[in-house]
């Protein structure tokens, strides 16, 4: 793939964008299982053959838009390289990690992926095309840019910086049995920064596993933890949190597969919810076979397309009411309260937490914390994805999480969905800021307005679906969920 050919196809896009007026989006899902019918009516810019690497050197690689993890990693890592903060899963692409708000189990080190990209190329909403933006050109859009979902122009080209790496790591997991001896180590451990990735989990009220990763050369074959087989019925024994759960001491996997461990176990969703025995699978069979056929082409069903699927079939807020998959950002020196909110709310374990160096810019809007309410440098991702065990309201829960992360000074990923108000929201953001944005690079009239694009599931509600098929899947899902909870002690154990 040659720059003059990424440039024609660019052009394409710019003239398209020129002769239609209408609001502009891409045609890409995304990774949130919104609906998505606002795009029917809009211009889709296709952006799925933006999916070249244009050039890799020592200190960087330099990607279209639509590059997958995946392909960076197959093609960095041979040589002894890698991209830091890269999320770790195969199929994110480096567009929607930088529109979006990326960051990994090395962030604590090198901050979100954000600050890791060298410059970038977009389109803007009057057809313009912009390249190079950097921290010394157009300063203001490249900081402005991160957390607006696609609100402000389509990105085209990503060059991000790379950093050394060897072909395997060991992951040492250190577990606990209350919460001020987990803190007291994940503390001691980020502040240190003795180790290449690190990651916790809460796996119960008082269990606690930290997850540290470190670069290793000698290895033995036998001694890896090899992904053979990449089906849905076969991936229980690689999950990172299958060695949790029995309580591991240490594993060994190439990099690759650890910086995609949660590509195909869909973080431990392959692994607490794969059925088990018979019952299992008649609750599974019943719901799948409730799935339109067009939603499971390509590799089949995964945790990703039942949530979409699920999100198809009984919308977002029926679905929302039995599994929660959600992030809120919680200064590190307020985790404790943050984990007894989501316990008082959810009752939904494990829990992921990824802490991210912050690299505080005010130019930042959407991407940043608020300096004022919040002094703590060191941002904790806690990740809720899994079975929700109280009766209170998906919509309560949800404005709880957000008031919490609010109020201590620090956003939250809206790859999942806004619940506040339009006052709440811009009385943490600034507006002024965003919208001199989106005036200056035309994206005002052609481009969602951040809010809308992220609040707009609020009518859904409303719309929630009534038909047999529905009320099918959610008889038979509710009792599937309920004999996984019935029975997680045992599953876990099982490998």
């Amino acid at each position: 793939m040659t720059y003059t050919e990424y440039k024609d196809k660019v052009k394409k896009i710019s003239n398209s964008i020129k002769k239609d007026k209408r609001l502009i989006t891409t045609n890409r899902k995304g990774h949130n299982h919104r609906d998505l019918n606002f795009k029917t009516e809009q211009q889709k810019i296709d952006t799925s053959k933006f999916n070249c690497i244009l050039g890799v050197s020592d200190e960087f690689i330099d990607c279209e838009a639509s590059v997958s993890v995946g392909q960076i990693n197959r093609t960095t890592i041979p040589n002894g390289k890698m991209v830091p903060s890269l999320p770790e899963g195969d199929n994110f692409t480096v567009g929607g990690c930088l529109g979006g708000l990326a960051l990994g189990s090395n962030s604590y080190i090198h901050g979100f992926f954000n600050n890791n990209v060298i410059d970038f190329d977009v389109i803007l909403g009057n057809g313009d095309i912009i390249t190079n933006v950097s921290k010394n050109k157009h300063s203001d859009l490249y900081y402005g840019i991160g957390g607006t979902y696609g609100t402000l122009a389509i990105i085209t080209r990503v060059k991000m910086k790379l950093i050394n790496c060897d072909t395997y790591v060991k992951i040492k997991y250190f577990h606990h049995n209350s919460f001020k001896s987990f803190y007291l180590d994940f503390t001691t451990k980020i502040k240190e920064q003795n180790n290449d990735f690190i990651e916790a989990f809460v796996n119960s009220k008082n269990d606690f596993t930290i997850v540290c990763a470190n670069f290793i050369k000698d290895v033995k074959k036998e001694d890896i933890l090899v992904i053979k087989d990449k089906s849905i019925l076969k991936q229980r024994h690689m999950c990172i949190y299958a060695q949790i759960a029995n309580k591991k001491e240490s594993n060994i996997l190439r990099l690759v597969d650890y910086l995609e461990r949660y590509s195909y176990s869909a973080f431990w969703g392959h692994y607490l919810y794969t059925p088990y025995k018979l019952r299992d699978y008649m609750y599974a069979g019943l719901v799948y076979s409730l799935i339109p056929r067009k939603m499971i082409q390509g590799d089949g069903l995964n945790v990703g397309k039942y949530f979409l699927a699920a999100n198809k079939i009984v919308g977002d807020y029926a679905r929302d009411e039995h599994v929660l998959t959600t992030d809120i950002g919680v200064p590190l020196s307020n985790l404790e309260n943050a984990l007894n909110l989501v316990d008082k709310m959810t009752k939904t374990y494990p829990l992921w937490i990824c802490p991210s160096k912050d690299n505080y810019h005010s130019d930042k809007i959407f991407s940043t914390r608020k300096k004022e309410l919040c002094e703590d440098n060191m941002i904790i991702d806690v990740g809720i994805y899994g079975i929700k065990n109280t009766t209170i309201d998906s919509k309560i829960i949800n404005e709880a999480f957000e008031k919490f992360s609010f109020e201590n000074g620090v956003f939250k990923g809206f790859f999942s969905t806004c619940y506040f108000d339009y006052e709440q929201f811009w009385n943490h953001f600034s507006k002024e800021k965003y919208d001199k944005l989106r005036e200056k690079y035309y994206a005002k009239e052609r481009f969602m307005d951040i809010y809308e694009k992220i609040t707009y599931r609020n009518d859904s509600r409303k719309r929630s679906k009534k038909t047999m098929r529905s009320k099918l899947f959610t008889f038979f899902g509710k009792q599937y969920l309920k004999q996984i909870n019935k029975n997680k002690e045992k599953l876990i154990k099982k490998i």
